[in-house]
């Protein structure tokens, strides 16, 4: 019994390595970010396919899909790939992309996305995401695929992050900058005036009331009337027109 068991498989293992390419699907996720498409997934798979073959009408067995999952995992704007087949003939190739929560420019020019998980990641020359910009007093060494360290990149991260979950202020805060003293100043893609926000220290109660200034103060007196808006006391917002 256990032999014709192993004959039956050997023979199924065989039937699927026979079998031939019919499609190749090749999905990318999430769907706004633009990093990878189908053709950019290809040329990263290329150098496994057998040269001067084409992918489709190949027979399964001499795909390596498991060096395809490899190459495309090592990728540092890749967070996640799998590449799998099935008995219809078909390989699938699915990939998450890393998604950025904030572009940072070092003090020397250096330019790296921090992902969701704080990790650095390398700037696209096939698409440019569109998130808050910190620059500043900023020396967080840049090491692709390396996480964030120092106090002011932990310090950007978190406000990044934050910002990155909340619709209202992910479409306010344009960008961050980092004073000499190591304290966050915000600039809104709106209005003249500028956010002094310290440090991340009460970070919510700090957003809560840049909220409320902005929907019961601005919205009366005007975005332009004021040249900065101060949340780093306590129970008070303080302007300077």
């Amino acid at each position: 019994m256990f032999t014709c068991v192993l004959v039956a498989l050997a023979f199924s293992h065989k039937q699927a390595n026979d079998l031939q390419v019919k499609k190749l699907n090749i999905s990318v996720y999430p769907i706004d970010l633009h990093f990878y498409n189908r053709q950019r997934v290809l040329e990263q798979v290329k150098p496994v396919l057998p040269k001067n073959k084409k992918l489709i009408g190949m027979p399964m067995g001499e795909v390596d899909v498991a060096k395809m999952e490899s190459i495309l995992g090592k990728q540092l704007l890749i967070e996640k790939a799998e590449v799998f087949t099935d008995l219809s003939g078909e390989i699938n190739i699915s990939i998450t992309q890393r998604r950025p929560v904030l572009r940072v420019i070092r003090y020397d020019g250096t330019q790296f996305y921090l992902d969701q998980f704080g990790v650095k990641i390398p700037l696209s020359e096939h698409y440019t995401c569109k998130v808050p910009i910190a620059s500043g007093n900023i020396f967080e060494r840049y090491e692709k695929g390396d996480s964030v360290y120092s106090f002011v990149g932990k310090q950007l991260f978190k406000i990044a992050s934050y910002v990155d979950k909340h619709p209202f202020y992910d479409a306010l805060i344009d960008q961050i900058f980092v004073r000499a003293d190591n304290e966050l100043i915000l600039v809104p893609k709106i209005g003249s005036e500028v956010i002094v926000f310290g440090d991340v220290e009460n970070l919510e109660a700090k957003f809560k009331k840049l909220l409320v200034f902005y929907q019961e103060g601005l919205n009366r007196i005007g975005w332009n009337h004021y040249r900065s808006i101060d949340l780093r006391f306590e129970g008070q917002v303080i302007c300077k027109k």
